[in-house]
């Protein structure tokens, strides 16, 4: 799990660039707002998660999330390929970058909540919606 959250990290990482940019990168900025706003509400359910129904459902969100972003990341990284290389990267955005990788080790962590649950058909079935969704990020 913790492989696939760093690969998340990288695909979102691409865009945390553009976080802070208005004009040209405005949707970029919109992608962002709404991962961070997904993840966010992910850390949060998971913290609050009690029960292997609880955790499934926190998961599943998550999923669902991931997976109505993942397509709207490939066009942006697919668009701004200038953002994929830090030295091309305008200076005022590389410091949004700290917020990004605070949020995924957030996330990462959430991922370890659900391993007491791990038996769970439910939540079985959820971490493999967040691993379809994840790798949907990188699809073609």
């Amino acid at each position: 799990m913790r492989n696939r959250a760093l690969m998340l990290l990288c695909c979102c990482a691409l865009l945390v660039f553009a976080f802070a940019c208005g004009g040209k990168y405005d949707d970029a900025v919109k992608v962002q707002e709404d991962f961070i706003d997904l993840a966010a509400d992910y850390v949060n359910e998971m913290d609050a998660a009690d029960s292997a129904e609880k955790v499934a459902a926190a998961m599943n969100h998550y999923a669902d999330g991931m997976e109505k972003l993942a397509p709207r990341i490939r066009e942006i990284n697919d668009k701004y390929p200038e953002l994929r290389d830090p030295k091309t990267v305008p200076e005022k955005l590389k410091t949004t970058t700290e917020e990004q990788k605070e949020l995924m080790r957030d996330v990462s962590s959430s991922f370890m909540k659900a391993m007491p649950y791990m038996q769970n058909p439910d939540v079985q079935a959820a971490q493999k919606r967040i691993a379809q969704a994840m790798q949907g990020v990188n699809k073609n």
